[in-house]
C-alpha cells in the first residue's frame, strides 16, 4: 500500500506527538523528516516544514480526524497535511 501524508510537522517534536497518537489508535505511522543532518537546518529555510507523518491509504481519513481533534485541543502553531 502507498503511504501518504496525513501531517506535516513544523517540528520534530510534533512530528513524534502525531505519530504516537496514530500509533495509540491502531493506525501504523512513520516520520519522514525533511532535513539533512550535515546541513544543519538549512532544509528547513528551503521548505517550511521539518518533516511529514505518512499512513497507509487506507488509513488516512481516520488519521484526519484524529490529528484534527488533537490540534483542536490546543495547539495552534502546528499545521494538518496538504491534499
Amino acid at each position: 500500500m502507498a503511504l501518504v501524508s496525513v501531517y506535516q510537522a513544523p517540528d520534530e517534536m510534533m512530528a513524534n506527538a502525531i505519530k504516537d497518537l496514530l500509533d495509540q489508535n491502531g493506525i501504523p505511522a512513520v516520520i519522514r523528516s525533511f532535513q539533512i543532518p550535515a546541513y544543519d537546518g538549512i532544509a528547513q529555510v528551503m521548505r517550511p516544514n521539518w518533516g511529514a507523518v505518512l499512513v497507509e491509504e487506507a488509513n488516512l481519513d481516520r488519521g484526519h480526524e484524529l490529528v484534527e481533534g488533537f490540534l483542536a485541543s490546543g495547539d495552534d502553531s502546528a499545521e494538518p497535511a496538504d491534499e
